[in-house]
């Protein structure tokens, strides 16, 4: 490895070193993950792919699990109900 000398304030040097302890990896661990993340951001096209929406579809539904969104013709029912018989409060 190629060592870098990077400058910082004491202030920041703190901070990154608190994140890298919580995150159980050295501060120059820590340093390389997020340049690695940084320039993954900066060259990402923009665009994303079927997989990638299949799985951010994914996360989402594992997130959520077990709070089901209704679906669109149950809306639209509860919706048409409203119009007929108002808005009741429990």
């Amino acid at each position: 490895m190629t060592p870098i000398h990077l400058f910082v304030t004491e202030s920041d040097r703190a901070r990154y070193q608190n994140q890298a302890r919580r995150e159980k990896k050295s501060l120059g661990a820590w340093l390389r993950e997020a340049a690695e993340e940084k320039l993954a951001a900066a060259t990402r096209s923009g665009c994303f792919t079927l997989d990638d929406l299949r799985r951010f579809n994914d996360e989402c539904d594992a997130r959520e699990e077990g709070n089901r969104e209704a679906e669109w013709l149950e809306h639209k029912r509860t919706i048409a109900e409203s119009k007929v018989h108002g808005f009741n409060r429990a």
